[in-house]
């Protein structure tokens, strides 16, 4: 099955790179730039940077009239950028790692936030404040994910899995023109883009989730993207960092899919650090369980606030 996965990614690849490369090819500024591309023959341009958080929560209650539960939490989370720029080229790569358990009363550990993000984004100046760029992004989670608000299945006694490691997987890829007008701010328009969606685990594929049919491992999109970045210490020792992706299909350009991230950080010393996040998705394809009970797509969103040690390189 991975077989058929990998040749599925690799041909998906493949055709979407050649069907971008010659719209964008065609364009003069796109190869006047290619001939002064100046390949690096040394180290030198790289900038390598990383953060990680480890946050941990503790409530213990004992004849305890007001009420409540003893609870436990840890959260980790680990940023890691490695920046190449030199003459007309670079070449910016992100990775995030995050994890997180939490545990309330008599209950097992219960995973509270999870996820693989990785960015890499490759660009020849175009001007200024201007390049042409390729970005791929990819992203998964480590663990299986479980629905807690259904019932003990019967049958497994445990509750009903509903993702795992690349199930579900996403790849995006895609070419365009990249705007700088601040060093923090990164607008990158891709009117030629490719979006795959692949389920791994036979049993979730044959549940139908992710907007992927019964059955099937593989969606591929086509589409135009909107990535667009914003990282900046706006006060000492306060730094937001924002990540927007809108991805518009050819086949439905109305039914956008959105993602937004976004994170604020608050370094009190050089080992404790405040941190509060909050993401939202957005796919109405993607058919859910909704708080009120309800089925059918919805705004997901998630939200930490944390107090933890922290180590910056």
């Amino acid at each position: 099955m991975f077989k058929k996965i990998s040749i599925s990614i690799s041909t998906y690849l493949c055709f979407t790179l050649t069907q971008a490369s010659i719209a964008q090819f065609a364009s003069q500024g796109l190869i006047d730039s290619l001939k002064k591309v100046v390949i690096p023959t040394n180290t030198n341009g790289w900038s390598i940077n990383g953060t990680t958080n480890f946050t941990f929560s503790q409530v213990g209650l004992s004849n305890w009239t007001a009420g409540g539960k003893n609870s436990v939490s840890i959260i980790s989370l680990g940023i890691y950028k490695a920046n190449y720029s030199n003459n007309n080229i670079s070449w910016n790569n992100y990775l995030e790692l995050g994890y997180g358990l939490t545990k309330i009363g008599n209950d097992q550990f219960r995973k509270s936030d999870d996820r693989i993000i990785f960015v890499s984004q490759a660009g020849i100046a175009a001007g200024k404040t201007m390049n042409h760029s390729l970005l791929i992004d990819f992203r998964t989670q480590f663990t299986e994910g479980k629905n807690y608000s259904s019932g003990i299945d019967t049958i497994t006694g445990d509750y009903p899995i509903t993702s795992r490691f690349l199930s579900p997987g996403y790849l995006t890829t895609g070419l365009g023109i990249e705007f700088k007008p601040e060093k923090y701010v990164s607008i990158l328009l891709s009117p030629i883009t490719g979006r795959l969606t692949f389920i791994a685990d036979k049993g979730i594929s044959e549940k139908g989730l992710f907007n992927v049919k019964k059955g099937e491992h593989i969606r591929a999109n086509a589409g135009s993207l909107l990535h667009a970045n914003f990282n900046n210490e706006v006060f000492d020792n306060v730094i937001i960092a924002s990540r927007l992706n809108i991805f518009s299909p050819f086949d439905s350009p109305w039914r956008m899919i959105v993602n937004c991230e976004n994170m604020i950080t608050l370094k009190v010393n050089s080992f404790i650090k405040v941190t509060l996040s909050a993401d939202a998705f957005y796919d109405d394809r993607i058919v859910i369980l909704r708080d009120d009970g309800s089925v059918g797509p919805a705004t997901q969103l998630k939200n930490t606030f944390g107090v933890g040690f922290g180590y910056t390189f």
